[in-house]
């Protein structure tokens, strides 16, 4: 009752408040039953993560997360051990949307989390993969290429470069933050390198579409980033189309990314005025709530970044930084 008393408080905010008092208050000893139930909570959020826009999944996902932190206090082994181990996907999921939400500072807390719990579970597939996506993810955070590369060289040596999510991740946070780097000859080694690899992973986790798998379109989408900043629009552009036609949802954060891939392109080869309209298309389409998620923002950005030094004046890439609500990055290639 207390609980219900804030009149400031929006109901169903007081609601939660509420429930999780009482979830807390009742809370027993965990067992295998719980631990089914939380492995698909952490299942579905793998689906939604990275699909829709952070700021839409973050608050169901860090009360649930409090929730697992109860149980996992009153838990015993090996019961104890296995919820450890959806703590470590859940903390690793916050920490994307984390990303998304523009709150990168938070975010490396959680993947800091992610890991330790990765680690305490013995699962070094679990501890491979949080590092991998820590890898791809820093790419759209405030940290430099080189941090990425080098949360990327850890996941693939905790996963002992051998066929599996993980260390497909981290081999493409390597291309990735290359090409970032100008380095584009060593960027299209590593992307080959990923593509041998891919072709070696399991099909279940080629097949999976959630946060947890690698299937084909996260090939073609770090292909299309890759050429992009190297100005190839041939090369990008045919990835691009492939991965286009793989994405599931008409509207996704993937999705928008790749098309936003194609105005880097343009950019980066040099056609300024087309590559800042096509951006500016791009953006006009999508739903608001897409527009404030911190993976697109940051590929907008560092898109528009990619046009010639002296440009800046051009009414074309004045105009998409205006619409885009976006300030020039002050880093060049």
């Amino acid at each position: 009752l207390g609980l219900l008393a804030g009149a400031t408080v929006a109901p169903w905010a007081q609601a939660e408040q509420a429930r999780a008092a009482v979830h807390h208050a009742v809370a027993s000893q965990a067992t295998e039953r719980d631990v089914t139930d939380w492995e698909q909570v952490a299942y579905a959020y793998a689906h939604e993560v990275g699909a829709l826009p952070a700021v839409q999944v973050l608050p169901e996902l860090m009360t649930d997360f409090a929730d697992l932190g109860v149980l996992i206090s009153k838990a015993r082994e090996p019961v104890r051990t296995r919820l450890v181990h959806v703590a470590a996907q859940m903390a690793a999921l916050t920490a994307t949307a984390l990303t998304g939400a523009g709150d990168p500072r938070s975010a490396r807390r959680w993947w800091r989390t992610a890991a330790r719990a990765a680690d305490e579970s013995g699962d070094r597939e679990v501890a491979t993969l949080v590092r991998g996506r820590q890898a791809v993810f820093s790419l759209y955070g405030d940290q430099s290429p080189l941090a990425t590369l080098s949360i990327a060289e850890e996941a693939i040596a905790i996963g002992r470069s051998r066929p599996c999510s993980g260390v497909a991740s981290g081999y493409a946070a390597r291309a990735q933050a290359l090409a970032r780097l100008g380095r584009h000859q060593e960027a299209a080694a590593a992307l080959q390198t990923l593509e041998e690899l891919f072709d070696q992973l399991p099909d279940s986790t080629r097949d999976d579409q959630g946060w947890w798998g690698w299937p084909p379109q996260r090939l073609h989408h770090t292909a299309s980033y890759v050429y992009a900043f190297a100005g190839d629009i041939e090369r990008a552009g045919r990835a691009q189309d492939q991965a286009l036609t793989l994405y599931r949802r008409p509207v996704s954060v993937g999705r928008t990314q790749v098309e936003l891939h194609r105005a880097s392109a343009l950019l980066a080869a040099g056609d300024v005025d087309e590559g800042a309209r096509h951006a500016v298309e791009v953006w006009e389409r999508l739903p608001a709530g897409y527009r404030e998620d911190r993976l697109v923002r940051r590929i907008a950005a560092t898109s528009l970044a990619l046009a010639p030094a002296g440009s800046t004046s051009r009414p074309a890439l004045r105009d998409a930084y205006e619409t885009l609500a976006i300030t020039p990055l002050p880093e060049k290639r």
